[in-house]
């Protein structure tokens, strides 16, 4: 039997290179399809709604010993998202799409699929010090997926396309290799779980915070502002992703040293605050090349917070509980995330793209001052299980 470990890189790295196709197209795609801009922020909202509650659902019902058959499940509703908006002609039945394959989402990847592979990753390893370093690979491999995947728009939205049906086939064909993983089969009270829900209570609140600001600068909609703003091409866009990728999957390497030095939770805040910084000067500088200076400068620390947050939750609650509460918080943080796209994508579409970066900075940096005074005190377990 193939090591798990090497199957959940890949299917993460496969996922990578779509997210990194739609999370630059979507909305400019839909807009070019028919669809006004507001209307493909409805799109890309709604997708981001009904898969943060699918990812409840699931997640709140459905233990670990189900994570084959979920992962196989939407897998599948990936694929058919993705061969919909490729195929039919209609904008709205494309905006449906899109919903059905939840494909308004950031190359960071908060989906249900994650939310039950980081529980098996989390169980590879217990040492902690080595489970930083597998969930610092399991994010690197899909960001430098993601650079490609925005490269590739070079090629043309068709070849895009094809190879993104090509390897969502090959995420559902993946997971028929992974063993049943063995754990809960439904999530019931218990006092080991109880302890579970006030943690995911108060990160998932804290995580709605951080969500709604990045709701106003998804990836697609910092996209959509840079072709309105400096009227650059589809393929141009294309590199200019494909840089931010590489740039975010170079600065994963380092989070495993940085947080043995720190702790998972200081590193979190120390990297994410200045990066917010960094977002909200780039509507105000008057050049494309300080615009993708401050660009860059925020992604080489921005996502640094993905690795050691997937590692802090799966370290500080009891094996059972983690797809609860992982799925959880990723459910309302991708809830969150979709409350604001449909408002973003009309203030830049009436040249007021700099209240979007200004309020998604600001609501991020209450996010990182409110999550160290809530968590500074709750250490990760650096012994092995």
């Amino acid at each position: 039997m193939v090591d798990s470990r090497y199957i959940l890189f890949l299917t993460r790295t496969l996922r990578g290179f779509i997210y990194g196709v739609f999370s630059v197209v979507t909305i400019i795609y839909l807009i070019r399809s028919g669809l006004s801009p507001v209307e493909a922020g409805v799109a890309v909202t709604s997708s981001i709604l009904i898969g943060s509650f699918a990812t409840y659902y699931f997640t709140s019902k459905f233990g670990s010993g189900y994570s084959r058959s979920i992962l196989l499940l939407f897998s599948i509703l990936l694929l058919i998202g993705i061969i919909g908006l490729f195929s039919v002609q209609n904008p709205f039945l494309k905006g449906m799409f899109t919903v059905i394959g939840s494909l308004g989402v950031n190359p960071s990847d908060n989906t249900l699929l994650s939310a039950y592979e980081q529980p098996m990753i989390a169980k590879i390893k217990g040492d902690q010090r080595e489970r930083n370093r597998l969930f610092a690979f399991y994010t690197f491999g899909g960001y430098v997926a993601a650079s490609v995947g925005a490269a590739a728009l070079d090629l043309g939205l068709r070849f895009s396309f094809e190879i993104s049906i090509l390897f969502a086939s090959l995420v559902s064909l993946s997971y028929l290799l992974i063993p049943q993983f063995q754990g809960k089969r439904s999530i019931r009270t218990s006092p080991a779980s109880g302890q579970s829900k006030v943690i995911a209570r108060d990160v998932s609140a804290l995580f709605s915070i951080d969500a709604i600001g990045g709701g106003f600068v998804l990836q697609g909609l910092i996209a959509y502002w840079f072709q309105e703003r400096f009227h650059l091409s589809l393929s141009q866009l294309g590199y200019v992703f494909a840089a931010v990728d590489v740039i975010t999957a170079l600065s994963i390497l380092a989070t495993p040293s940085i947080a043995r030095r720190l702790g998972l939770v200081r590193t979190m805040v120390y990297t994410h605050m200045p990066s917010n910084i960094f977002l909200i000067v780039i509507p105000f500088v008057p050049t494309l090349q300080l615009a993708l200076l401050f660009l860059f400068l925020r992604q080489s620390i921005s996502q640094m917070d993905v690795p050691t947050r997937q590692s802090y939750l799966n370290s500080v609650v009891d094996e059972d509980d983690r797809s609860y509460v992982v799925g959880v918080s990723n459910a309302v943080r991708s809830a969150s995330n979709g409350a604001t796209p449909y408002i973003s994508t009309y203030l830049i579409s009436v040249a007021a793209g700099a209240l979007s970066f200004v309020a998604g900075g600001a609501i991020k940096i209450a996010y990182d001052i409110a999550f160290y005074q809530r968590f500074k005190n709750l250490k990760e377990h650096y012994g092995r299980e």
